[in-house]
């Protein structure tokens, strides 16, 4: 053996990702077995960071394909950056004139209090790294009449999705061709941690989640539904803001009071409805 068979020089090179390349693999084998893939989002890094990725996974699989329609815009506002006005001023900015279903004022309200204190709420959020500010938008928020009962309906699901208790008041608006509710949301959970909510929840999740309890209340979109809705009940149909779509097409079989006959009428050609959709207005609910 010869000096030269002993000279050796090590090239270190990048670790292989062994557990990926298994990873790909399964991903590879359940698609060819016709699984559903991930979403892509879930690849990102910090998509699963936070409350709300798990729940994220499953929002859209309670969904139905016509599902009615909402919109929400969310930001994070960091309060150390914009400074100690900004909470303050951007509650008053959502309480202010003309934005009432009559041109009044908006006035505040919280998850059990139908006149929250802002003063208070902006004290308690007063050392709040963070804060999430919240547009919901639902497409037929004229049908949904009551949009308090709603918005508190959706913050408990998403507290549930959270999994802690939420610190929140909110501002119904009016004054636009879709009515909308603004929600100011704290960065802290129920134990006075900072909340962090997954960009997975952030981006589908909450949406999700408030398209499906529309469609709940309102029974899912039909080809017939009509969109851009106009908050006007329709003729004999009292003046209740829980009156949706289902109240005037249920008036049109039975102008009686929540009495409707749902087998079908001679004298009458009513449009076929939704059981599920609309079998709860019956009762009264």
């Amino acid at each position: 053996m010869t000096r030269g068979d002993d000279d050796f020089r090590v090239r270190p090179g990048p670790p292989k990702n062994r557990q990926q390349r298994f990873v790909a693999r399964v991903l590879g084998e359940v698609g060819k077995a016709g699984g559903k893939p991930a979403r892509r989002s879930a690849g990102r890094p910090g998509a699963r960071l936070g409350r709300g990725h798990v729940a994220a996974r499953f929002t859209s699989r309670s969904l139905p394909r016509n599902a009615r329609r909402v919109a929400i815009k969310t930001r994070l506002v960091n309060l150390r950056q914009v400074g100690a006005r900004s909470t303050p001023m951007h509650l008053r900015y959502i309480e202010r004139e003309g934005v009432g279903p009559n041109g009044e004022p908006g006035k505040a309200y919280g998850p059990s209090t139908d006149e929250a204190d802002l003063d208070a709420f902006e004290l308690r959020g007063r050392d709040d790294r963070h804060q999430f500010r919240l547009i919901v938008s639902p497409e037929d928020a004229g049908e949904l009449g009551d949009l308090r009962r709603y918005t508190r309906h959706l913050m408990q699901r998403m507290e549930a999705d959270l999994g802690t208790s939420l610190d929140w008041v909110a501002v119904d608006h009016w004054n636009t061709d879709n009515p909308h509710t603004h929600v100011v949301l704290r960065g802290k959970d129920d134990m006075g941690r900072d909340l962090i909510i997954s960009r997975d929840y952030i981006a589908h999740g909450m949406r999700e989640r408030a398209a499906g309890l529309v469609s709940e209340w309102l029974g899912p979109r039909t080809e017939q539904t009509p969109r851009g809705r106009a908050s006007h009940p329709g003729p004999g149909i009292h003046h209740d803001p829980r009156n949706v779509e289902c109240d005037r097409r249920l008036a049109v079989i039975d102008p009686r009071p929540r009495v409707c006959e749902r087998a079908p009428t001679p004298d009458l050609n009513p449009q076929p409805l939704a059981p599920n959709a609309c079998v709860g207005r019956l009762g009264g609910t």
